[in-house]
């Protein structure tokens, strides 16, 4: 990569803006809360990720892709400004920590038709493109799994601890990373400056911003107002408060699983992306950030949800999802207020066992020692939240 110049890649505002501008022929951002995330994360890929060539790569490559998509979401918003005005009805919200069976819920309901869901190629292309044939879509969704098969290359651990598919269900972190506050950025470098810019930002236009992508998505694709979305992302426990603020009738789904069996999970999984992008040890990096950020999703989401009212609440657990699903579903379903129909129950034994015929998760091996920590360390930061759950 140095002998062909790809080291040399300029990480500058400047740059990367007019980089995305060039690929697209606009100009307007329109809506500009991504600056602050964007600014505070270049700084800190500058000054602490130590990225390797193929790092800075990645970097340009995800930032300018983000921007491209702003540009675009601008153009259409502009065109069509009653997209804007379209509705988001009571969304369903599955949240809970990393790891913890989230994922499988999600693209269980997703089978669903009543229901819509972020798929994985429009969360990272989320922005018809104006003035191109079908809005880009073809040309858009080919891009994305062209480079899910790159990615699964590049990334195979992690690739086997959260399998990725261009049709499939994806959570929303992936329209967060279009305002570059989420947490993907923290399993990607190590940025302790944005770690902490990003505990610490008031997340309300990002949320907003991220409603207005669904907004641009449902219209895109021509679905009716009231099509309820379901939706998940561990990111959530972290501003359930700005969540509920933009969307007040979410009905939340809460998932639970033993913190021993998560946090070396997802310590796991965020090395295997981050190990690719520097050429230094980042275990003990990964290690810190995680456990980290485990304890205080774990603390914020618990104090949030004093305030929240009673009727938009549930709480699933990882192990009776193991036992029991459908019973698990009929008390989702019903919480949502939603019949569980005999088609929804056939599709979603369907999904279960194509998933488990395929072990899409089995591979996925990690022990807490392998970054240098204890059951007791962890127990020491997350006992509160075992015990209370």
């Amino acid at each position: 990569m140095n002998a062909v110049g790809l080291a040399k890649i300029e990480l500058s505002e400047q740059a990367l803006v007019a980089a995305a501008q060039k690929a697209t022929g606009f100009t307007r951002f329109g809506d500009e809360s991504f600056l602050p995330g964007l600014r505070v994360l270049l700084k800190a890929i500058e000054t602490e990720a130590n990225l390797n060539p193929f790092g800075r790569f990645y970097a340009k490559e995800n930032i300018v892709g983000s921007l491209k998509n702003r540009l675009w979401a601008n153009a259409c918003f502009e065109a069509h400004p009653e997209i804007l005005q379209r509705k988001i009805v009571a969304p369903i919200v599955i949240i809970g920590p990393h790891r913890s069976g989230t994922t499988r819920l999600q693209r269980m309901m997703a089978t669903d038709t009543r229901l819509q869901y972020l798929k994985t190629w429009e969360g990272f292309n989320p922005a018809p493109r104006m003035g191109s044939h079908d809005l880009g879509k073809a040309a858009r969704y080919t891009e994305i799994k062209k480079s899910l098969g790159v990615m699964q290359h590049l990334y195979p651990g992690a690739f086997v601890g959260h399998p990725m598919n261009a049709d499939w269900a994806e959570e929303e972190m992936l329209l967060l990373n279009h305002s570059f506050c989420s947490f993907s950025i923290l399993g990607s470098y190590n940025v302790p400056s944005y770690y902490q810019w990003f505990l610490n930002h008031d997340k309300t236009d990002v949320y907003h911003s991220m409603a207005n992508m669904m907004k641009l998505i449902s219209w895109s694709r021509g679905d009716a107002e009231d099509k309820r979305w379901v939706l998940k992302n561990p990111q959530h426990m972290m501003d359930l408060g700005t969540l509920l603020k933009v969307f007040p009738d979410a009905k939340i789904v809460f998932t639970h699983r033993d913190p021993l069996k998560t946090v070396a999970s997802v310590m796991s999984l965020m090395w295997h992306y981050a190990v690719q992008h520097t050429d230094l040890p980042c275990r003990e990096a990964m290690r810190d950030t995680w456990l980290d950020f485990c304890e205080k999703a774990a603390h914020r989401c618990m104090q949030a949800r004093k305030n929240m009212p009673v009727e938009q609440q549930l709480d699933i657990y990882y192990a009776e999802m193991n036992s029991d699903w459908r019973a698990v579903m009929r008390r989702v379903y019903d919480f949502c207020g939603l019949a569980f129909a005999a088609e929804t129950e056939q599709a979603q034994a369907e999904w279960l066992a194509q998933s488990e015929s395929e072990n899409r998760h089995g591979g996925h091996r990690y022990t807490l020692e392998d970054f240098g920590t204890t059951a007791e360390a962890v127990d020491a930061r997350l006992m509160f939240a075992r015990q209370h759950y």
